[in-house]
């Protein structure tokens, strides 16, 4: 990354970025169109209806880029939510607008206090979980990028559909592969400028379009045209948007690893009390758009993908999208014009996010060693997702409140491998120990730890490094013919960190304060031997020390006792 989120960069890149996330988020506006549409808007009550999504979007963004209680402190673009979108609108054609408001206020409370208690939830959450939900993450992408790509969602393949897509992609893919760390900036602009291009000179942008902008009021508050509802409390409409919501917070918990990831090139675990603010914000959002009677809102993953890109991900380009957004919601024509962009750019950019997503929940997966418990978690979760994904008649008969939850395949496979992690917990201690009886020792070690790891999902190069560090300590204990009898192998593991005791009879060890050593005089023909050989004896104890994050020597009921302490 070339900024991380509390470095700052040059205004102009500010600049740069922020425009970026700003036109990605606006083209996702698609779904408020199509929820206003679904609920019987139509023209200026339409448009502010989208305004007010925008203004929603864009004070979202701005939060998360504070460094609060209730924000994240990141780059997180909030978009239109398309989970929530059928069951606002079934919602609200069942119960009226002031119902659906009622049910999104319930909804953003319920995800604000999910919030305040995620870092207890770490159990919910494993690598092995969060990675599957990023998989599923992507491949959910996938239908809607494709169809904007080819033109299915006009009807049927269009080949100016295709070529305008295939222009888009890959100027995106080109010069982000290919282009000088500055220009990647600008990626998504060109990007779509290209597709654009190509999109007016095959008819696929002109006139019409650019007449149904120019109808636009060039100036005017979101509110002139649309009345937000006053919210009531309906048990069945809070229900079912309540449900998806809290769903749509586990798809916000894999965005916060995203980010936190991409922050942090010596990751290892999620950082929950920052996903906590991040849920925290989320409520406070979805909050707003319950009193401004609009869709709710979802952390973007294909601003996400952006911000790979560009390789900026610093917290003020989130301050300068939100700006953009909130002073682009008082200005129709512009976000009429964004609204009217050609599917098939928009469909470019969905694919080459889905492809980024995939491969970071698959590296989070491989990022823990894996026995046949964590393998049937990750696989039967990508399995039911995957089912739901391409055999839509297992959901067909399901009402449409539950089909939000019950038809996305997301939500069927995150479900799946959260209730699988659960059930193969039982029975999986966090502590073991081995005797060391057999005539190598070294290896006998390194297999219970591998096998330890596995069941604990520990990150195989700790898993490594304690095996080294056990290995040297006990091939140097039988140099020296320092093991009186069998040694006993202690290891216990909290996720934070992995403790190994080695119990032995006999002396232990010595360690030397850890100091620089000449070898190049040492090896010199008229170096001394006896300091040659000195040297050579601290080696093992250096490469242990070297090894772990903290090493004591203790000594109980005449056993020596080496403790190893390995950060996780």
């Amino acid at each position: 990354m070339l900024y991380i989120a509390q470095e700052t960069p040059p205004l102009p890149t500010v600049l740069a970025v922020g425009i970026q996330h700003m036109l990605v988020a606006l083209m996702l506006l698609i779904y408020v169109v199509i929820a206003g549409k679904g609920i019987g808007l139509a023209d200026a009550p339409l448009r502010d209806f989208v305004s007010l999504s925008v203004v929603v979007m864009g004070l979202g963004t701005l939060l998360n880029s504070l460094t609060t209680r209730f924000s994240a402190g990141h780059l997180l673009v909030y978009i239109p939510d398309p989970f929530t979108m059928m069951a606002f609108i079934a919602v609200t054609n069942a119960h009226g607008p002031s119902a659906a408001a009622g049910g999104l206020l319930a909804g953003g409370i319920v995800v604000f206090g999910l919030g305040r208690f995620l870092p207890r939830l770490q159990v919910l959450f494993p690598p092995e979980v969060t990675g599957t939900l990023l998989v599923l993450l992507g491949m959910s992408l996938i239908p809607g990028g494709v169809e904007r790509a080819i033109g299915l969602d006009r009807g049927g393949i269009a080949p100016t559909s295709i070529l305008i897509a295939a222009t888009t992609l890959g100027s995106l893919v080109a010069v982000s592969v290919w282009s000088r760390p500055r220009l990647r900036v600008l990626a998504l602009i060109i990007g779509a400028a290209a597709g654009m291009l190509v999109a007016v000179l095959t008819g696929d942008f002109g006139a019409a379009e650019m007449a149904k902008v120019a109808i636009q009021p060039p100036l005017s508050l979101p509110i002139s045209n649309y009345t937000p509802p006053t919210p009531t409390w309906v048990p069945a409409a809070i229900i079912p948007l309540v449900l998806v919501l809290v769903i749509n917070a586990v798809d916000a918990v894999g965005c916060g690893v995203v980010i936190d990831k991409m922050n942090n090139e010596k990751w290892r675990r999620p950082d929950l009390p920052m996903i906590g603010r991040l849920l925290n914000g989320m409520g406070l959002c979805t909050i707003g758009s319950g009193l401004v009677g609009t869709l709710s809102t979802g952390i973007s993953s294909a601003n996400l993908g952006l911000a790979h890109m560009t390789g900026v991900a610093a917290r003020r380009a989130g301050t300068m999208t939100g700006l953009l957004l909130i002073a682009l919601a008082c200005l129709p024509q512009i976000a009429t014009f964004f609204i009217l962009l050609p599917p098939a750019v928009v469909g470019a950019i969905l694919i080459y996010t889905a492809g980024y997503v995939m491969v970071s929940g698959a590296q989070l997966v491989m990022s823990r060693m894996l026995n046949s418990r964590r393998q049937a978690v990750v696989g039967l979760g990508l399995a039911a997702g995957t089912a739901v994904f391409m055999v839509p008649g297992l959901t067909a008969s399901v009402s449409p409140e539950l089909k939000p939850i019950l038809g996305s395949g997301l939500v069927v496979g995150t479900m799946v491998a959260i209730g699988l992690n659960l059930l193969f917990r039982i029975g999986v201690s966090r502590c073991g120990e081995v005797l060391l009886d057999q005539a190598r020792p070294g290896p006998q070690a390194t297999r219970f730890l591998e096998d330890c790891g596995a069941d604990w999902g520990a990150r195989p190069e700790v898993i490594a490094r304690a095996g080294t560090a056990v290995g040297e300590a006990l091939e140097t204990l039988n140099q020296a013919r320092a093991l009186a009898g069998p040694a006993r192998l202690l290891a216990s593991f909290d996720e934070y960190k992995l403790t190994l005791t080695l119990d032995y009879p006999g002396p232990g060890l010595q360690f030397a304060a850890p100091q620089a050593v000449d070898w190049q005089a040492l090896m010199d023909a008229d170096a001394d031997d006896a300091a040659l050989a000195a040297a050579m004896a601290t080696l093992p104890g250096m490469l242990i020390q070297k090894l772990a994050d903290r090493v004591d020597q203790g000594d109980r009921d005449g056993r020596a006792q080496l403790r190893l302490q390995f950060d996780h």
